[in-house]
């Protein structure tokens, strides 16, 4: 139980930082180096991390820019708790959704090399876990949104009609209110709740500033009490 700690703690941290040395990370943790190579070794092996000269850094498939850049620094501890929640649910050979946004890429990082079969319209998830033999990726096809990764449209709209049912569904939100969830834009909005109709189980990732921001009528999702589901850092 201990090495698992220790190897979730120095994840969280490399979450948050991006890169750091060795003895960085045993002084920011309070443990001794040996503690932090031995999880350094096992994340590595997961996948998630590569190594550096005397550090190590988180592996990113994609190199990010613009917006989705600022927003994968936005609360990034947070968001690792969410996303270590989320990726606790998944159980495998499940039909997986996942949608876009930071917080939905970091699950998909946890989930590499798991036996799934996950369907995704973000085109940089679809990258994040396409290497990994006994994860099954399918893209949704459509045109890229201005503002993401993610693939939005009529066209990808009707292609998740043609989807087999889904064990759970994963999706971000940009806003919450009293009356639910919202996504960034209306596209994104009509493709995941589209894929809300094929799934057995709904749970939205997000941090808990996200309540109460401002959003557009025409991007709202879904009810409160009509997801499976708010996973939130506390």
């Amino acid at each position: 139980m201990a090495e698992a700690s220790h190897t979730r703690k120095v994840l969280a941290l490399l979450e948050a930082r991006g890169e750091a040395r060795v003895g960085e990370m045993a002084e920011a943790l309070g443990v001794d180096p040996t503690t932090v190579r031995h999880a350094l070794r096992r994340l590595e092996q997961m996948g998630l991390v590569e190594r550096t000269w005397g550090g190590a850094k988180l592996f990113q498939a994609v190199r990010y820019v613009g917006e989705m850049a600022r927003g994968d620094g936005e609360n990034p501890e947070a968001k690792h708790r969410i996303a270590v929640k989320a990726a606790s649910l998944v159980k495998p050979h499940m039909a997986l959704g996942i949608s876009g946004g930071t917080t939905c890429t970091k699950v998909a990082r946890l989930l590499r090399g798991k036996p799934l079969e996950v369907y995704t319209n973000a085109a940089n998830i679809a990258v994040e876990l396409f290497s990994y033999p006994k994860t099954r990726v399918f893209l949704l096809p459509g045109r890229l949104n201005l503002f993401s990764y993610e693939a939005v449209g009529e066209e990808t709209v009707r292609y998740v009609e043609s989807l087999p049912a889904l064990d759970l569904l994963f999706v971000g939100a940009s806003a919450i209110g009293p009356k639910g969830f919202y996504m960034r834009d209306a596209p994104e909005a009509a493709v995941a709740r589209a894929l809300r109709r094929k799934a057995k189980e709904v749970y939205v990732l997000a941090d808990s500033s996200k309540w109460g921001r401002e959003a557009s009528p025409g991007a709202f999702f879904a009810p409160l009490d009509e997801v499976s589901g708010w996973i939130r850092e506390d």
